[in-house]
């Protein structure tokens, strides 16, 4: 009988061997959140251009958009207003969520500027601004949560063709923004790799060059003009960031000049 146990004895461990060997997911062993759902969560969203296209002293306009692409869905109002000849001042805020579920990534921005405004001719219109902007992105994971606060300037040049009466305008705008992303993450890096790396690159390289060329269309009356625009969206420092590609918004433009309202 003693001479079998060694027999047994290993029997039993080469069993036990078999068993753990069967265990399909090791504990040591993370369970990989789908790239799909990680690409659901976004690190970047243009905003709709504003380019306001005024042309006399005391003009002032108002526009009210929705905005989107395939990555959200948005809300944008957008004013401006000439304080004197050729001194134009712009101001934005936008807001939004991702358009799968709300739940996955909302964001928010504002931006404000000045520029310079003149006539090219009696159809063609130049202007160009330069501005800040602030705001954020909360994406919120599989695992956890990402918070990102952007701080930018931009520069933002525009050239636009119109119809004596100002009731049909088009544009053609050309914004460079420099965006400083700054990262606060809380989430498993091992369950979301994609995620994980995109946001490693965002913390290793925080300033990013945005280009973002765009067209503007403007038809109606005098002072209410039907309003829409398309805009790409170029990470010219990283390609790979994943981010909303462009913006596509319509709604209405108020327009007024304050100075000839006050005097009728």
């Amino acid at each position: 009988m003693k001479k079998n146990l060694p027999i047994l004895s290993s029997a039993i461990l080469a069993g036990i061997t078999l068993l753990s060997s069967c265990t399909p997911y090791p504990a040591a062993t993370p369970d990989i959140v789908p790239e799909s759902r990680q690409k659901e969560n976004v690190y970047y969203v243009p905003s709709a251009p504003n380019t306001q296209l005024l042309t006399e002293k005391n003009d002032v306009s108002l526009n009210v958009l929705a905005s989107g692409s395939n990555r959200f869905t948005g809300f944008e109002t957008q004013a401006s207003c000439m304080p004197a000849k050729h001194v134009g001042l712009i101001a934005g805020y936008s807001s939004g969520k991702n358009k799968v579920a709300e739940t996955y990534m909302k964001f928010q921005k504002f931006e404000a500027g000045a520029g310079y405004v003149t006539p090219l001719s009696k159809v063609l219109h130049f202007e160009t601004y330069g501005g800040v902007g602030a705001g954020t992105i909360d994406n919120m994971h599989a695992t956890g949560n990402s918070e990102i606060h952007l701080t930018s300037f931009f520069i933002q040049p525009a050239v636009a063709a119109s119809n004596a009466k100002k009731t049909v305008q088009f544009g053609i705008v050309s914004k460079f923004s420099g965006v400083n992303f700054n990262v606060d993450t809380a989430f498993s890096n091992a369950k979301e790799p994609y995620c994980a790396s995109q946001l490693i690159g965002l913390y290793n390289q925080p300033f990013h060059i945005m280009w973002e060329p765009g067209l503007i269309l403007r038809v109606g009356w005098k002072n209410f003009l039907f309003h829409t625009s398309y805009s790409a969206s170029a990470d010219l420092t990283n390609s790979q960031l994943h981010r909303a590609t462009d913006n596509f918004s319509m709604g209405v433009s108020v327009r007024f000049n304050a100075a000839k309202t006050v005097n009728q």
